[in-house]
């Protein structure tokens, strides 16, 4: 098992529109909400046909200041279960893609 971090400028609404909206429509992979416990959403991301088993769960932070910007913030945390190095870079790979905001 594995685990790995992230700060996302989302807010909850933001991140489950991206993730059950594009990313599941668009993807291989099946997403199954899981309890939500003590401020923590939780879903577990599968692709039976490459055996690929993570969970995916949000907390909101507090929020980042730049001057007068206000930022949102979403500690992002995912724990791959069941998953080859080369598959775990290759979800990533996609979920960053549907995730990425901004230009350039």
């Amino acid at each position: 098992m594995y685990k790995s971090s992230y700060e996302m400028g989302y807010t909850p609404l933001e991140f489950k529109k991206a993730l059950l909206g594009q990313f599941n429509s668009n993807t291989a992979y099946t997403i199954t909400n899981i309890e939500s416990v003590a401020g923590v959403e939780s879903w577990s991301i599968e692709d039976q046909a490459e055996s690929i088993s993570i969970e995916v769960s949000i907390v909101v932070g507090p929020p980042r200041k730049i001057a007068l910007l206000t930022l949102p913030v979403l500690n992002t945390d995912f724990t791959f279960k069941q998953i080859t190095e080369a598959q775990q870079k290759e979800f990533m790979r996609t979920f960053f893609k549907y995730f990425h905001k901004g230009g350039g």
